[in-house]
């Protein structure tokens, strides 16, 4: 499936840069149906326009006047801003995505009064096609308003539809997850070395085995429990290290990792939709 229309990206990041990347080479689009604008940084206007022969500008009045879909791909710092800066400028027939991290639905739908808006939870994966997204519809967003977003994130990636109340636990999960996965590395890696192991060896050894493990839970039916199991056996090297990870509260660090971020997905849509930002929008509305 292709998109029709413009897709408007607000923020040239790094998740820009990797949409616009999946979608060119899977052909979601084609470089002149992309536009993007940042706040302040040229170079990186002018890097996506070179690498990848898509519009930029420095109006946002441009980029909306020409986009049929708006990606809101910013900091959520930035968010209040942004939003305010578009509330004049979007139209109903408008699809709004925003990939901000604690934003709720209802503070966008609030500022962009009657536009139709899908929030967004990749990760930075996305980089090398490989994000979990999450998606969550608001509540003018229609199953065709689903399906753009879903094409859209499919180019990066596997796509999923979740109620936005479970969006921070996503976050949690999947959204903070790399971060999880590379600590795991990191660890293994040190651990390798300190017990006398060449380094550039012990990445090579920690990385294929990530890549190992996550390739047999793509591919078998058996859930992690039951791979696991099977590769356990009693007495053995596994089971010994499995006890030690378990004695270490290993599950229940993982349980508390994803938690705090949860809670602190939470506190920033809290804080958005209660602080200074929100009253700064209800204000000028």
């Amino acid at each position: 499936m292709s998109i029709t229309g413009v897709i408007g990206f607000v923020g040239a990041g790094n998740m820009a840069g990797a949409l616009v990347r999946g979608m060119l080479g899977n052909q979601v689009a084609a470089p002149a149906q992309i536009w993007a604008t940042n706040r302040s940084s040229d170079e990186r206007l002018g890097g996506l326009r070179d690498r990848y022969g898509i519009t930029v500008t420095r109006s946002k009045s441009d980029l909306a006047a020409a986009s049929s879909i708006l990606v809101l791909a910013v900091k959520p710092k930035d968010m209040a801003g942004v939003l305010r800066e578009l509330a004049p400028l979007v139209r109903a027939d408008h699809l709004v995505i925003s990939v901000a991290a604690g934003i709720p639905l209802r503070s966008i739908e609030s500022a962009l009064s009657g536009v139709p808006v899908i929030r967004a939870m990749p990760n930075t994966s996305a980089a090398v096609q490989e994000s979990a997204t999450a998606l969550a519809a608001g509540m003018r967003a229609d199953a065709v308003h689903l399906a753009a977003a879903e094409t859209i994130f499919r180019a990066v990636g596997d796509v999923m539809a979740v109620d936005e109340d479970l969006l921070d636990v996503v976050t949690g999960l999947s959204g903070s997850g790399p971060a999880y996965v590379y600590r795991l590395i990191e660890a293994m890696i040190h651990a390798g070395t300190d017990l006398g192991l060449d380094a550039l060896l012990a990445r090579r050894l920690a990385v294929q085995t990530l890549i190992g493990a996550a390739r047999m839970l793509e591919t078998s039916s058996e859930d992690p429990g039951a791979l696991r199991e099977r590769v356990t056996s009693p007495g053995g090297t596994t089971m010994a290290a499995l006890r030690a990870l378990e004695d270490g509260g290993f599950a229940m660090a993982i349980r508390e990792a994803i938690g705090r971020a949860a809670d602190r997905a939470r506190e920033m849509a809290d804080e958005f939709a209660g602080g200074e930002p929100a009253k700064r929008l209800a204000a000028e509305r």
